[in-house]
């Protein structure tokens, strides 16, 4: 049984759920299937993934209940802005083949598009269409004008998170705010081959690690409980109050990151596991810096978008 997080509107979140990033087609209904069949209880999507019919039909043919799944989207870059937005949500209703979603996020805060992004999703959410709306890649400064704004903190922020790399900041905020943090990349594996001048040089690291699963700390810690390093990332996770959708296309995986909830880390091992984000690797784009790629070619071309009154791009 996978446990779950009661969000600030009172639903219930999974900790756990299955991540599509890169999951295509045929090959994507299948694993949603087989992951739903096998246990998991919630599935991450988002619209840049280009997914959502396949894992809607994933979804059916794994027979499931509607109360039996969490399903959970975010809106991608290019339909950003409060109009755009609500087309984009209602879309993605139709892909899914589902009249009502239980989380969608604004994916990246951009260059301030993402106000009149969270006023859509606000509204379709007190219209209820949306059962939960959340963000994705926030720092405080950019959930606190949302709440400013709409009075409505996003339920959740989802964030690169793993040993390599805890974001204090958001995570204290998070925790302040009665925001559920979710990890992409739990693993970090999803951003191996992203590696770019972004990220931390190895060679300023003393013992450079690139992938956590091979980290002596933590190798040693899957030893003595018996687990792969995988399950015990996944775990470290949940036993932290952090959510997880790791991304699988593999089934044998895909089942073992379920076993994750039948041991526990004792303290110095949290500790041991805590010190390893020194490290401060991150493997996908800063969001404070990140920038729309189309908001950049339409800014060349001399088509840069309305801003409205408080400044923000409509």
């Amino acid at each position: 049984m996978i446990p779950t997080r009661r969000l600030s509107n009172g639903i219930e979140m999974p900790y756990l759920g299955f991540g599509t990033w890169k999951l295509k087609g045929e090959e994507c209904s299948r694993l949603v299937e087989y992951a739903l069949k096998t246990g998991y209880t919630a599935i991450d999507t988002a619209q840049v993934y280009v997914n959502e019919e396949a894992v809607g039909e994933g979804i059916r043919r794994s027979g499931k209940k509607r109360d039996e799944f969490f399903v959970t989207s975010k809106v991608r870059n290019r339909f950003q802005g409060y109009d755009h937005t609500l087309y984009a949500v209602e879309a993605s209703l139709k892909r899914f083949g589902l009249e009502q979603l239980d989380l969608f996020l604004v994916h990246w805060p951009g260059e301030d598009m993402y106000v009149p992004t969270w006023k859509a999703l606000v509204r379709m959410y007190e219209e209820g269409l949306l059962r939960a709306v959340g963000a994705s890649n926030f720092f405080p400064e950019h959930l606190e004008v949302c709440a400013q704004e709409t009075g409505i903190m996003p339920m959740v922020n989802q964030i690169e998170l793993h040993p390599y790399l805890q974001q204090h900041e958001i995570l204290d905020y998070c925790s302040e705010h009665d925001i559920f943090p979710v990890a992409w990349s739990p693993l970090m594996a999803g951003g191996e081959s992203r590696k770019d001048a972004k990220t931390v040089k190895q060679e300023d690291i003393a013992e450079p690690v690139e992938n956590p699963m091979k980290d002596p700390v933590i190798v040693q810690i899957a030893k003595n409980h018996k687990k792969t390093p995988a399950q015990v990332i996944l775990h470290w996770h949940v036993q932290n109050g952090f959510g997880v959708v790791p991304k699988s296309s593999n089934e044998e995986r895909i089942r073992q990151n379920m076993e994750i909830f039948d041991f526990e880390l004792s303290d110095e091992e949290m500790k041991q596991m805590q010190k390893l984000t020194d490290r401060q690797y991150r493997v996908g784009d800063d969001p404070r810096t990140y920038r729309f790629p189309l908001l950049d070619e339409m800014i060349a071309a001399g088509n840069e978008p309305e801003r409205d009154r408080f400044g923000n791009y409509m």
